[in-house]
């Protein structure tokens, strides 16, 4: 039987969750001058190298599949994976109707705008640009997450997202495939950053209402909807030849159920936490494993550049995240600890 969501079920103490999908962190807000907590630091490190590897993988499998179809494929699989899983940790709960704004707003620009941006990009850029591009994440959600949802904006932010923006410049103006890359591609994988940026302040205020894993499920099956019904009318053919081989086919289950679907339960439990602008702070390593990442898989040529900027963003991530912060000033930090 469906049954409205009692308030009492996002009240509940998240470390009684069971399994990989819900890691353990402390429900508490973190304060000017606490550090964030080892277990969201963790999660989020394992969400940046799972979408940094995503690009590379979307970027190869836009051989096999039209960008549109691949969005809508990869989204229903997620959807597929994610619904019940929340079914099995809520029951079939109806979430309140003052959360479904928030829910659809995810489900529109996170998912909908963001995947069909982000796949025909990627078909006109290359994958080092793709994730460059993408690194302007941090500056976009901090600004807007200030003026819009009146999130703080600390030295340590500022200085983090700065910090780490260097880093991608170095390798920006180190173009070493720009030949391979086209100025619309850019422009539409840009596209692609301020649509999630923008539904990342939609998961801040649909968290407040609904637990992460509830607000990611409903979203994605309201996306993947809206990607199937549009791909029904402007797809002439859902994939080309090839497609149904082990290894495009492995690629795509693994980048909709994991690089998707896990990885987005872990970020939207994080913006839950710390915020949309600190939780994006650590989108600056994307770009980095996106990097190393084409280089391995895709033959890319990697510099010296590419070097500094893994130092300049791992920097800023301890910046913004306050780990600088409580090596040079530990005794602040114990002191907070105790109270």
């Amino acid at each position: 039987m469906v049954t409205k969501l009692p308030k009492s079920l996002y009240d509940s103490d998240l470390s009684k969750t069971k399994g990989i999908l819900n890691m353990k962190v402390s429900c508490q807000q973190p304060q000017a001058g606490q550090l964030v907590s080892r277990s969201v630091i963790v999660m989020l490190t394992a969400v940046i190298i799972l979408w940094g590897i995503n690009v590379i993988m979307i970027k190869y499998l836009v051989n096999y599949f039209p960008p549109l179809a691949l969005a809508g494929i990869r989204i229903s699989i997620a959807a597929a994976f994610l619904m019940p899983v929340s079914l099995w940790r809520y029951g079939p709960a109806i979430p309140p109707l003052s959360s479904w704004l928030p829910i659809c707003g995810v489900a529109l620009s996170s998912i909908f705008l963001h995947q069909i941006a982000l796949s025909w990009g990627l078909t006109a850029t290359s994958a080092t640009h793709s994730v460059l591009i993408l690194a302007l994440n941090p500056l976009l959600t901090t600004l807007l997450a200030s003026l819009l949802v009146s999130e703080p904006l600390s030295w340590n932010k500022i200085s983090g997202v700065l910090t780490g923006l260097s880093g991608i410049l170095l390798i920006v103006f180190h173009r070493a495939d720009a030949d391979t890359s086209s100025l619309l591609g850019d422009g539409v994988v840009f596209l692609a950053t301020v649509t999630y940026v923008l539904g990342s302040l939609c998961v801040k205020k649909g968290t407040q209402s609904l637990p992460p894993l509830m607000i990611t499920a409903y979203s994605h099956v309201l996306a993947a909807a809206g990607l199937m019904v549009s791909g029904a009318f402007l797809n002439a053919e859902w994939m080309y030849a090839g497609a149904l081989n082990l290894p495009p086919l492995a690629c795509l289950f693994f980048s909709a159920m994991i690089c998707t679907g896990l990885a987005t339960i872990w970020w939207n439990t994080a913006i839950h936490h710390v915020g949309a602008s600190t939780t994006a702070l650590f989108i600056n390593g994307q770009p980095v494993i996106g990097v190393f990442g084409s280089a391995l898989f895709l033959g890319e040529q990697l510099a010296w550049q590419h070097f500094a900027a893994l130092l300049l963003v791992i920097l800023g991530v301890s910046l913004g995240t306050g780990i600088v912060a409580r090596f040079i000033r530990p005794s602040v930090y114990k002191r907070a600890a105790r109270s």
